[in-house]
């Protein structure tokens, strides 16, 4: 499996949700480390690639958090339920739930990420943190694609061991976030993947300045 991987200058994103941009939830502060691993699709992926990441960081128990419509809420409850993945609502308004589930061990995670992997491809929002459950929802405005709109979004709040990770738009990669040193170079987080993933280093910084220049 190929992947590619970088990193994010901290201009790119900010605390506040951006919708359409980096990132389509909120913070209380922003990370020291953000990269992308991508260039490769999600649901087409070796299916083993998440659930071994996260063995290799030890990453257990994992916290889910999902916005969703009601669109999936059965499914959603359903696959927790026969996973025996105990699961909460932050917020619930008509046509759209924030949830937290708490997924404990390797055999919860390849139950039910099949199903994150879905809604974080359909662009529902996906993302999980390492260890511990680092969320809350409250009023923010929007930026990017709801400019001038409020609304109650989830908002995370990171500590020098929690990672997390987010389902990037269209399932076409996977962002992490984290304060801990053990993101901090290409090198390191290399070391934390796969044996059977091929990664490269993209230049995310010279990509998007190219790219603002054209």
């Amino acid at each position: 499996m190929k992947l590619e991987i970088g990193f994010f200058p901290k201009y790119y994103y900010s605390k506040d949700p951006d919708a359409g941009g980096l990132f389509p939830f909120g913070m209380e502060e922003t990370p020291s480390y953000v990269f992308s691993m991508h260039n490769f699709y999600l649901p087409k992926c070796n299916s083993n690639f998440v659930p071994s990441l996260m063995e290799n960081i030890q990453a257990f128990p994992l916290y889910f958090c999902a916005q969703l419509s009601n669109f999936w809420k059965k499914e959603y409850e359903k696959q927790c339920q026969k996973s025996d993945v105990k699961f909460k609502y932050l917020y619930q308004e008509e046509n759209r739930l924030i949830t937290v589930a708490a997924v404990e061990n390797m055999s919860q995670l390849k139950a039910i990420f099949p199903l994150y992997i879905s809604m974080g491809s359909s662009n529902d929002l996906v993302m999980w943190s390492t260890n511990k459950d680092i969320y809350s929802v409250e009023e923010r405005d929007w930026k990017g694609n709801l400019e001038g709109k409020r609304a109650i979004v989830p908002v995370v709040k990171f500590d020098k061991k929690v990672s997390l990770y987010w389902i990037g738009y269209d399932g076409d990669s996977i962002f992490g976030l984290s304060n801990n040193d053990a993101f901090s170079t290409y090198k390191n987080i290399c070391e934390s993947l796969p044996h059977f993933v091929k990664p490269a280093l993209c230049e995310i910084y010279n990509k998007y300045e190219e790219s603002d220049d054209d």
